[in-house]
């Protein structure tokens, strides 16, 4: 088969929904299929080419408590149905379907079967998607298929669906996490304990929350650090600032680091805290960290809770409070037996997300999909 994945995000930017995209076509590749990406690109750097198609110019929006990279610009009728054209394709798999412009373009032009997923989980795109339901279903009746990452992400597009829609969740690859690999030379000289955070530092992510409570806990356990890997973000600079000027040295910027070395940091993590309070569809670094063998303690929020079972698989903390998360994270600073039976049930759980299984499902869409046809416009 011929596969079209069309995102909307910004290609050369890490995120979710990216990396979900491209993990599934990768994993569909390696089944014999051809698989082109098509999205915007604000740089060609790290892109493989045949592997993704960059098409559009990203612009940064504020977007759910976080700021989205997206193709803003006019994108050309013409030149999608040449795109489509060329590609010959038996299916296109819009991420996103209704986020503008460029799976709006896909999805207004036709042609083959089209597969539409559904990641937001925020509350803007809850209300908007109420307030717009008639004219949203119009477009979403054009999907032959549809996809949730999670019941949370359902719930949000529940409103304009204009169809069945299951679940395929979020997925990561087993194999690349669980591999025993060496830690990264700036964890790998001392005995400290390390708490890590991955992510961008905005507000809805809860690194500031996370700094607040290692300061409560650094009171506590000497032998800490903490290390943030991931871009800046809206707030690095400040929260960078406000480490500094409590002397906390130990306190690490690690910036972005390639896929390639992020098992390395997941896999030295005494504990991996991800703190988000709100507008998170699925958990994918927990995920990531659960394959890696390190216990998760995580935010309370309804997109985390389809992948940490609070108590089963590894902690819940209220969202927005940092005396609760350090008490939260202090239980698997003191209690070691606790912390190895989470890393057990975290590893157990993570397999639940393994990319074979949720490419497979893609896989099965797919073949479905293009025995059937397009959907009537």
């Amino acid at each position: 088969m011929k596969i079209a994945t069309v995102t909307p995000y910004d290609l050369s930017r890490p995120g979710g929904v990216n990396r979900y995209a491209l993990d599934v076509a990768r994993w569909v590749r390696g089944q014999g299929h051809h698989v082109d990406v098509i999205g915007p690109a604000s740089s060609r750097n790290g892109l493989t080419p045949g592997d993704v198609i960059p098409y559009g110019h990203p612009r940064r929006i504020p977007s759910g408590g976080t700021v989205a990279a997206i193709s803003l610009g006019p994108v050309s009728g013409g030149a999608v149905r040449a795109l489509l054209g060329r590609g010959r394709y038996d299916v296109v798999h819009l991420h996103e379907p209704l986020m503008p412009m460029l799976p709006l373009q896909f999805l207004r032009q036709g042609g083959p079967p089209m597969l539409g997923t559904f990641h937001a989980s925020e509350p803007t795109g809850r209300c908007l998607y109420r307030f717009a339901a008639p004219a949203l279903r119009r477009w979403t009746r054009r999907l032959s298929a549809r996809t949730a990452i999670s019941e949370t992400a359902l719930a949000t597009a529940r409103p304009i669906l204009g169809g069945p829609c299951q679940i395929v969740p979020g997925c990561t690859n087993l194999t690349h996490f669980a591999n025993p690999v060496p830690p990264p030379p700036l964890l790998a000289n001392d005995d400290r304990r390390t708490i890590l955070f991955v992510g961008r530092a905005e507000p809805r992510k809860g690194l500031s929350d996370l700094i607040e409570a290692y300061g409560h806990l650094r009171q506590r356990h000497a032998d800490l650090r903490l290390v943030v890997v991931g871009p800046p973000g809206r707030q690095g600079a400040a929260l960078r600032a406000r480490v500094e000027s409590n002397g906390w040295s130990e306190v690490i910027f690690a910036g972005p680091v390639p896929d390639a070395a992020l098992p390395g940091y997941y896999q030295a993590a005494h504990v991996f805290v991800a703190p988000a309070t709100a507008g998170e569809s699925f958990g994918l670094v927990l995920a990531e960290a659960m394959a890696a063998g390190a216990p998760v303690v995580a935010g309370d929020n309804p997109g985390y809770r389809a992948v940490v079972r609070h108590g089963r698989d590894g902690l819940l903390s209220p969202p927005g409070a940092p005396q609760a998360l350090a008490q939260t994270i202090d239980q698997l600073l003191v209690d070691d037996t606790l912390r190895r039976r989470y890393v057990a049930a975290g590893r157990e759980r993570a397999a639940s997300f393994d990319l074979p299984t949720v490419g497979a499902a893609f896989l099965d869409l797919y073949h479905a999909l293009a025995g059937v046809g397009p959907a009537t416009q």
